[in-house]
């Protein structure tokens, strides 16, 4: 059935290839592959058929649920650590998982088995975002997924990888880089592979690709990148990266009603309401494009904005926002936003 809503998002998708290819280039002026990130768009085909179409070699998700959902025949590399119960999946869905727990390694372990299928491991350390990962500091416990994995015959070591940015803000730096390097060569005997990955980041670490003073350490070969692919944007500090495109997602949405309102203060301001609230996307997330209009905030199913400075919008009319990533995101998860796909 298709929605009835008149909220939707344009999505451009030759400027999504056009940031396919940017983010290849880049990474290979680097030596370092792309693993790009597709989470955000909830295994939507036609974005997906994107990347299809372009040379990366893997697809990174970390929802089971969107590799069940898309078809592709890149690499599936699950990014977020599994749990035991979800062994099984992992191993239908994903060629490749990030893992730091050595209780679900072995049940991935026996689903392998159970299904005749050899699954590549990637460990996850954390090097000081205090998220998922086992603690750089606890070399045990990295040993000992290392000796399993590297021992059983249904598992593959392939690699080692850590986060930035994604709870704490910890952002990449030459000190905290060479912690991966040293934990990636203390399990190298464990490898089951000539090259194994060393996955040293995400978007944020875009600032050392496009930077003329910054390396990244020779040991790392492979970026998870999906924010700076679908936005154009710098997480580290919401920045506009140069060279993308940062207009690939545009949401469009419907005034329901313009009026003039006292305002706390007694004062008048001319304020419209929207038909999309906290229920479809993040609202402190959406940015008009019309510079006059600001997002007061919003409930459920509504959104209000200030139209003082911008007279000449009434009832009806369509506002224009840009996304970012929190937006953009649970937009994808939503089923209330419809989807318009451009060149």
């Amino acid at each position: 059935m298709d929605l009835l809503s008149k909220v939707y998002i344009t999505i451009n998708l030759q400027k999504l290839k056009d940031n396919i290819q940017h983010t290849i280039d880049l990474c290979k002026e680097n030596s370092v592959k792309l693993a790009p990130v597709v989470k955000s768009i909830c295994g939507d085909q036609q974005i997906i058929d994107c990347f299809n179409q372009s040379p990366v070699e893997v697809l990174a998700d970390s929802r089971l649920d969107n590799f069940a959902r898309f078809k592709t025949d890149k690499e599936r590399f699950l990014i977020r650590p599994a749990v035991a119960s979800e062994a099984e999946a992992v191993v239908k869905y994903c060629d490749t998982s990030l893992q730091c727990d050595l209780n679900t390694i072995m049940a991935i372990d026996k689903s392998a088995a159970t299904e005749g299928k050899t699954h590549n491991i990637i460990l996850l350390v954390d090097i000081g975002d205090l998220r998922d990962g086992i603690m750089y500091t606890n070399q045990d416990a990295l040993l000992s997924c290392a000796a399993f994995v590297h021992t059983s015959e249904n598992l593959r070591l392939t690699g080692i990888a850590t986060n930035y940015n994604c709870f704490m803000g910890y952002l990449p730096n030459e000190e905290n880089m060479n912690h991966l390097v040293t934990l990636h060569q203390l399990i190298m005997p464990f490898y089951d592979t000539n090259s194994p990955v060393v996955s040293g980041g995400n978007s944020s670490s875009t600032s050392i690709l496009i930077s003329d003073d910054l390396n990244f350490p020779k040991e790392f070969n492979q970026l998870r990148m999906g924010e700076a692919i679908m936005l154009g944007r710098d997480p580290a500090d919401n920045s506009f990266i140069p060279g993308y495109e940062t207009d690939v997602f545009t949401l469009h949405v419907p005034l329901i009603e313009v009026y003039e309102k006292e305002s706390d203060t007694q004062s008048t301001q001319r304020r419209g309401v929207l038909s999309i609230g906290k229920q479809d996307l993040q609202l402190e997330h959406i940015i008009p494009r019309d510079s006059r209009i600001k997002v007061l905030g919003g409930c459920s199913d509504e959104c209000v904005v200030d139209l003082s400075e911008a007279p000449e919008y009434k009832s009806g009319d369509e506002l224009i926002f840009d996304l970012e990533y929190g937006a953009l995101m649970t937009a994808f998860a939503g089923s209330f936003v419809g989807r318009v796909y451009t060149n």
